[in-house]
C-alpha cells in the first residue's frame, strides 16, 4: 500500500515545495512542485516501510488537510494521476474509471475517514470467518492468532454488476488506522466472492470494518461488515 499513499500525499508535497523561480530558463526543467512531489513520496515510502505504525499519523495529517489535496488534485493535469495511478495498482485494469481526477478524490476521502456507517444501506452483504468457505451462519471465533488469515466475504445478491475486480479496505475501527487499502481481482462470474487478509503486525484485540467498492469513478460501496476480535493468541 505504499505506492498508494504516495498518491494520497500528491497534494501534501505540493505545500512544502520552494517558489518557483520567477524566471524559467529557455531548456526546459523539470518543475520545482514536480521535484517535491517525487521527494516528499519517497520520504512518505521510506517512513511506511520503516516505521508502518505511522499509517494513523499520515492519516490525521492527511485528514486536516482534505481540502488542500482536494484543491491539488482537482488541479493536476490527467498525465500526473494517470502516473500515480499507475504506480499505486499496477497490473490492474482501470478502464472503468473515467474520470481519475474524481477517483482520486473518493479515494482520498475513503482513506482518511475509515471507518463504516452502520446507518449506510448497502446493496450487497458482506461477513468476515476463518474459513475460506462461505457459510451463512458462520460466526467468527472471538479469539484468534496474530498472524490467522481471515476472510471477508461479499455477496452481492445479483444487485451490483458482477466484476473481476472489487476494491477494499480493512480498517482498525477501534484506531481508525487503515490496515489495507487496494483493488482485488475475484471470480468475475460469481455473486459470492472473498478477500482473504491479516495484518503485517498481526492482529490486536479490538473492532474492525471491511468495505467493499465498485471500482468505478465514484467508488460505489457494494457492501460492508465489522468484526470484533476479544483475545489475541501470539
Amino acid at each position: 500500500m505504499v505506492l498508494l499513499v504516495g498518491l494520497l500525499c500528491f497534494g501534501l508535497g505540493y505545500f512544502v515545495a520552494p517558489s518557483k523561480p520567477e524566471s524559467m530558463p529557455p531548456v526546459p526543467e523539470p518543475r520545482q512542485e514536480d521535484i517535491a512531489v517525487e521527494n516528499f513520496i519517497q520520504r512518505i515510502q521510506q517512513k511506511a516501510q520503516a516505521q508502518p505504525e505511522d499509517g494513523l499519523a499520515l492519516q490525521q495529517q492527511l485528514k486536516n488537510q482534505k481540502a488542500q489535496v482536494n484543491s491539488v488534485i482537482e488541479s493536476a493535469t490527467p498525465e500526473q494521476i494517470n502516473k500515480y495511478l499507475e504506480q499505486s495498482f499496477p497490473g490492474y485494469d482501470l478502464s472503468n474509471i473515467q474520470n481519475k481526477h474524481v477517483f482520486a478524490k473518493r479515494l482520498v476521502s475513503e482513506f482518511v475517514d475509515a471507518k463504516n456507517d452502520p446507518n449506510e444501506v448497502l446493496a450487497g452483504k458482506a461477513t468476515v470467518s476463518t474459513q475460506q468457505q462461505y457459510s451463512a451462519g458462520g460466526v467468527l471465533p472471538r479469539q484468534i492468532y496474530a498472524g490467522q488469515q481471515l476472510f471477508a466475504h461479499f455477496d452481492t445478491l445479483g444487485k451490483v454488476p458482477n466484476n473481476e475486480q472489487v476494491f477494499v479496505r480493512w480498517s482498525n475501527q477501534s484506531t481508525g488506522e487503515v490496515l489495507f487499502f487496494m483493488p482485488q481481482r475475484v471470480s468475475v462470474n460469481r455473486e459470492q466472492n472473498w478477500v482473504s487478509f491479516n495484518p503485517v503486525n498481526g492482529w490486536k484485540a479490538g473492532t474492525y470494518d471491511v468495505k467493499y467498492y465498485q471500482l468505478n469513478d465514484q467508488l460505489n460501496p457494494i457492501a460492508q461488515t465489522s468484526f470484533k476480535i476479544d483475545q489475541v493468541i501470539d
